[in-house]
């Protein structure tokens, strides 16, 4: 973990915090890596897989504690995990392009009920906005967009 230098306010924390534009590079295997970058911040991510795309989220809403989380993480650790470092995967730099990708989405997590997330998700490039109730919502949307073949399963499309 690097810890940096990011401005926490104790009294007011902005909605925006948790507002991030996701760059999707690559696909392959049902799986994406792309950046995830947080516009409040200034903090860029690189990820690779849905696994450590939802993990790097994940830790950095622990870190600003926002959307706070309605479940604890639980640990047979007693050492309890220091909120003053950032995740080491974060950096202070400024995106430079948009350019290149597969797609571009802006996800804005408002809750984490129930274990998992709600809010918004706009795909960029379709010029569609659409609110998600879970994780796998979210991610189903986002594979729609990107044209991977999937069944109607009750989950949230881009049409309705």
């Amino acid at each position: 973990m690097i810890p940096l230098e990011l401005p926490l306010e104790a009294s007011y924390v902005s909605s925006n915090v948790s507002r991030f534009r996701i760059l999707v590079n690559e696909t392959g295997d049902y799986n994406i890596s792309g950046i995830l970058y947080n516009e409040f911040y200034h903090l860029v991510m690189h990820f690779q897989g849905i696994r450590e795309f939802f993990s790097l989220l994940d830790r950095f809403f622990d870190y600003v504690n926002f959307p706070q989380s309605t479940h604890a993480h639980r640990t047979f650790n007693i050492k309890q995990p220091n909120r003053k470092e950032v995740p080491s995967a974060m950096k202070k730099e400024i995106l430079e392009s948009d350019a290149g990708g597969k797609a571009t989405f802006t996800v804005h997590v408002q809750f984490r009920q129930n274990a998992s997330w709600q809010g918004t998700i706009q795909w960029i490039e379709g010029n569609k906005t659409q609110r998600f109730r879970s994780e796998l919502e979210m991610i189903k949307l986002m594979m729609n967009a990107i044209n991977f073949e999937s069944e109607s399963d009750g989950l949230a499309d881009w049409d309705e």
